[in-house]
């Protein structure tokens, strides 16, 4: 059985180096440790200035020398521009769904309702939810998910739409896909 050998901050066994010096694991720990720290500092300068929006807007206006209110305001075009863009996608995605007979006119309808109804809860619920823990945001989040879920069995809609009417999060968005199998198809229908 070969004996390591300690030599100059090195391990040795049988001429080959087991473990680098200790000196770079100090560094390594030194760096490893100040990049968290650099990590929740940002964060928490995110959570002082509230978002991390607003924080780009304020970094872009020092930076460039722009009034902040002239940045903001192409971030909320920007913002309008894309929620604009999505819409039109849904609702194009949703009329070829009514073309190919998967779902009806009138489920379409009610899935953009819901879609609208949603999107104003969630702004109206968005400075609560900030203040919930992680467990409380999940828990809200499951029962939102149970709930969505019965809606769309009655109204005969298959979970499959579920991601138009969750108002941008879709496939792999906040909780996962909701699974295919939980409601009836609406080809049925």
């Amino acid at each position: 059985m070969a004996v390591p050998i300690i030599t100059d901050g090195l391990y040795e066994l049988n001429g080959g180096t087991i473990l680098k010096l200790r000196k770079s694991l100090i560094i390594a720990a030194t760096v490893g440790t100040v990049g968290v720290a650099s990590m929740v500092g940002s964060g928490l300068a995110n959570a002082a200035t509230g978002t991390a929006g607003t924080s780009l807007v304020d970094k872009i206006a020092s930076t460039f020398n722009l009034n902040k209110a002239d940045v903001q305001k192409v971030f909320d075009q920007n913002r309008s521009d894309r929620e604009a863009q999505q819409q039109a996608k849904v609702e194009a995605d949703l009329s070829q769904a009514v073309t190919d007979g998967k779902i009806t006119a009138d489920q379409k309808a009610k899935i953009l309702a819901k879609r609208s109804e949603l999107q104003a809860q969630r702004d109206a619920d968005k400075a609560s939810m900030q203040t919930k823990t992680d467990a409380e945001r999940k828990a809200a989040m499951d029962a939102k998910r149970a709930e969505m879920q019965k809606w769309a069995s009655d109204n005969g809609i298959s979970t499959e739409y579920l991601r138009y009417v969750a108002g941008g999060h879709g496939r792999g968005g906040p909780g996962g896909p909701l699974p295919a199998d939980s409601t009836p198809s609406s080809s049925s229908n």
